[in-house]
């Protein structure tokens, strides 16, 4: 853990690992003070309670991840607007990999614990998405397609390929012969499905 975060970044970043790899019901605040060093009493100095923290956790991620692909998309070109959109999403996720782990967990648990605020933060990030496609659309580049379904093609495949990590190692154990083909790294699958959107939107 990073020393030279405040006390409330370190109990926000020990959360985010705490919440990937438990999930939001398995993870107790004194795992979260015990990973800190710190008292549980602390935590409730900076967060209310459980669900406080958790908001924290996702609510900076969200929030850092609708600026950045706002700044990354902002080019004359849409189709080097969609190129930016997925690359910005799925190099964050490399960055940041909790977020990934938490936000696959959200998916499958139909968003239940995701807070309004996030919710939020991601219709921006589908505002963001449905400007660059209909702007596509309007210069004759891309097809009519539902800008939600292709948000949840890229969020969707990038979250869960970086969460299944340990899975997929398991599930290559099994198979002999080259394996590298079959189990690349995110940043590899990153230009891959990049690729694969323009291909499915571009006329």
């Amino acid at each position: 853990m990073n020393k030279n975060l405040s006390k409330k970044d370190r109990i926000v970043d020990a959360a985010a690992r705490l919440f990937a790899r438990h999930g939001y019901s398995k993870t107790v605040l004194e795992d979260v003070a015990g990973a800190c060093g710190i008292t549980k009493p602390a935590i409730y100095y900076h967060f209310k309670d459980k669900q406080a923290l958790y908001e924290a956790v996702l609510c900076q991620r969200f929030a850092l991840i609708a600026r950045k692909i706002d700044e990354e998309t902002r080019k004359e070109d849409p189709l080097r607007a969609l190129e930016a959109y997925v690359e910005t999403f799925g190099y964050y996720l490399i960055e940041d990999p909790h977020f990934g782990t938490i936000f696959a967990r959200e998916l499958a648990d139909g968003a239940r614990d995701l807070p309004e605020r996030c919710i939020k933060n991601l219709s921006q990030i589908l505002k963001r998405l449905d400007e660059i496609l209909q702007e596509g659309r309007e210069r004759k580049l891309f097809h009519e397609e539902n800008p939600f379904m292709i948000q949840l093609m890229i969020v969707s495949t990038l979250s869960n390929y970086q969460s299944t990590y340990e899975l997929r190692e398991k599930v290559l154990r099994h198979l002999d012969g080259e394996k590298e083909h079959i189990n690349p790294e995110l940043e590899d699958i990153i230009p891959n499905l990049r690729e694969k959107i323009l291909k499915a939107l571009t006329c």
